[in-house]
C-alpha cells in the first residue's frame, strides 16, 4: 500500500489526522467529545484471498460517542486519499464487540452514500451469521479497478462459505 498523505487528508478533515510512528498504515485522531479514534488499514487476505486492505476503526477508550458529522468527514477524507494513492480494495467489518455491529453497518453505509463522489466507488455489503453472531461487512472498490470482477468473486464465494 502507497503511504497515505497527511498534507492531503488534513485539508479536507476537520479532525488533525495523524499517523502512528510505529506503524505507518495506522492513523489516528481525537474529537471534540475527548474520543480518540484509531484508523487502520492493513492487508487482509481473510475474506478475499487476492487481497485487499481491511478498515478498521477504533475507539480507542470505547468511550461513549455522539454522532458525529466531522467524524464522518475526517473518516472520508482517510478514505478518498486511499483510492487517490492506491488502486486497490478495501474490506470494512464492523466491530462485533457489543452488539452495535448492525448500527455501525449502516451508519458506515449512509456514510458512504452521502458521499459527493460516492458514483466512482462499487460497494458490496454482505450480512450473516458467523458461529452464531452476526456480522456485517462492505467491500468497496473504485470502478475503474481491472481487477473488480475478480475481487467481487472472490468476495461472493468466500461470504457464502464463511456464514453459517
Amino acid at each position: 500500500m502507497n503511504t497515505l498523505r497527511l498534507e492531503i487528508i488534513n485539508l479536507h478533515a476537520p479532525y488533525r489526522v495523524k499517523q502512528r510512528e510505529d506503524k505507518p498504515q495506522d492513523y489516528y485522531f481525537r474529537t471534540d467529545y475527548g474520543v480518540e479514534y484509531d484508523i487502520s488499514l492493513e492487508e487482509d487476505f481473510s475474506i478475499v484471498p487476492s487481497g485487499v486492505y481491511a478498515l478498521d476503526i477504533t475507539n480507542r477508550e470505547h468511550k461513549r460517542s455522539p454522532l458525529d458529522p466531522k467524524f464522518r468527514m475526517t473518516l472520508i477524507a482517510i478514505v478518498e486519499e486511499f483510492f487517490e494513492r492506491n488502486n486497490d480494495v478495501m474490506l470494512y467489518v464492523t466491530e462485533t464487540g457489543d452488539e452495535k455491529q448492525s448500527f455501525r453497518d449502516r451508519l458506515f453505509i449512509r456514510w458512504f452514500n452521502t458521499y459527493e463522489h460516492h458514483d466512482l466507488y462499487y460497494i458490496q455489503t454482505a450480512e450473516g451469521k458467523m458461529e452464531g453472531q452476526m456480522n456485517f461487512m462492505a467491500i468497496i472498490s473504485r470502478k475503474d479497478n481491472p481487477r473488480l470482477q475478480e475481487i467481487i468473486k472472490e468476495f461472493e464465494d468466500t461470504i457464502s462459505f464463511i456464514f453459517d
